[in-house]
């Protein structure tokens, strides 16, 4: 059967539409009808911040939403790590409520149904940008406890810095404190560091770290401790140690010179090394001191004897 030249280009017309309805229905059965829900999670970044304010809460770093779509475009969509910026550039001093909507993350999520997003809104409280110069103070922080350490000839250089960042806390800031942390084994000498700033959340200091220099004015005194040798060992009886007691010399803060609570802390031990009954050997000392405490006099090591096991008696 011979078909003229339009019949042709009509059949093969025919055939050409055909052949695109069966692909279209073929992609409708696999990809369209198959359709599922599934939950994703869209990391929010957000931008448009007026100059003259800082957001203090509300802000969320991540939205859920569920989605209804094509089970293949599902499952290769859920597998990406998905990022929407928020506008904020309306938002005031106070709370402002922003919604979260499905067109606010159309370019996202525009292949599917989006039927449920949480949070449905962000409550974003903010306040005014300000700054203020403020002075600063030394605070001392002391590992001993009382008047033990007392420093002299304090500086901060500067004596004054720029707190910038909400309005309502900085307004409560009428001195900023500098924490000085005390080293006993500095005692007498002059010190110089350079110290960070800490300040309220959402405030920063301009500049914000500062030069501290100061001495400290309580001295140190040098004294002779006698001490007994503890064996630390689970049946510490069965050990002899030579000598049972050395004479330390030890420096300590001058205040504390006479305190025999805090000097009592001085502790002298030994661990016994494996021995059989009737063996001795050598074991090097441990010391356990009180804070601020030094000694001057070199270590040597004791020897460590283990008694004989007494001989049972005789039956006969």
């Amino acid at each position: 059967m011979k078909f003229s030249k339009r019949g042709r280009m009509a059949f093969n017309l025919f055939s050409l539409v055909v052949a695109v309805f069966a692909s279209i229905s073929i992609w409708y059965v696999v990809s369209v009808r198959e359709r599922r829900e599934a939950q994703i999670e869209i990391i929010v970044d957000y931008f448009g911040i007026p100059a003259d304010l800082v957001v203090t809460d509300g802000l969320v770093n991540k939205v859920t939403v569920r989605l209804r779509g094509p089970e293949t475009l599902l499952r290769t969509f859920t597998q990406q790590r998905l990022v929407r910026a928020v506008d904020l550039s309306n938002i005031r001093k106070g709370v402002t409520t922003v919604p979260l909507t499905p067109e606010m993350l159309w370019q996202t999520v525009q292949s599917f149904e989006v039927v449920d997003i949480q949070p449905t809104r962000i409550v974003v409280k903010a306040d005014k940008l300000v700054e203020r110069n403020v002075p600063l103070r030394y605070v001392l922080d002391s590992p001993l406890r009382g008047d033990a350490l007392t420093v002299g000839e304090v500086s901060i250089t500067p004596s004054t810095v720029v707190l910038r960042g909400p309005e309502r806390a900085v307004a409560g800031i009428s001195v900023l404190p500098v924490t000085i942390t005390l080293d006993p084994r500095a005692a007498g000498s002059l010190v110089k560091e350079r110290i960070t700033l800490d300040t309220p959340g959402f405030v920063t200091a301009l500049p914000s770290a500062v030069q501290v220099q100061y001495t400290i004015t309580s001295g140190r005194a040098t004294l002779s401790r006698q001490c007994r040798i503890v064996l630390v060992a689970e049946n510490s009886r069965i050990y002899d140690v030579s000598p049972a007691e050395i004479t330390l010399l030890v420096e300590v803060p001058e205040a504390l010179s006479k305190n025999s609570r805090y000097l009592n802390q001085l502790e002298v031990s030994a661990v016994p090394p494996q021995l059989e009954p009737g063996q001795k050997a050598k074991a090097a000392l441990r010391l356990r001191l009180p804070e601020g405490m030094t000694v001057l006099t070199p270590l040597d090591d004791v020897t460590v004897t283990r008694k004989d096991e007494p001989k049972a008696l005789s039956t006969e």
